[in-house]
């Protein structure tokens, strides 16, 4: 399976861009492009969809095992690709795993937050 970084790598260079240049698009930090592709750290949700947003990609491609982008009405594709229900059950674990850990780092922040 490829990872997140590598798709995110692939997308990247597809359009031409540096890492930089694609930071600067999302308002994001260079450091952080480079940490997702290389697999050190992972994108928030909100970022996640940012991405998805910015490549004219749904989320679920970040996650597949396909090779080929889903194209949406948006990018002129007209069809979603190849989904099946195993790859949207292992997508919708991803997201629900990753909106946990959002809401898990939301609600620390919270609480140092408050003993301030």
């Amino acid at each position: 399976m490829e990872t997140f970084g590598k798709k995110l790598s692939e997308l990247r260079k597809q359009m031409g861009l540096s890492q930089e240049q694609l930071a600067i698009d999302l308002n994001i930090s260079q450091s952080s492009i480079s940490n997702y592709e290389s697999g050190v750290t992972k994108p928030d949700t909100d970022i996640l969809q940012k991405m998805a947003e910015y490549f004219k990609v749904p989320v679920a491609y970040f996650f597949s095992d396909e090779k080929t982008i889903f194209y949406t009405n948006e990018n002129n594709g007209g069809n979603i690709g190849n989904f099946n229900n195993s790859t949207f059950n292992i997508v919708s674990e991803k997201l629900i795993e990753l909106y946990e850990r959002r809401i898990k780092d939301l609600e620390e922040e919270i609480q140092n937050l408050k003993r301030k």
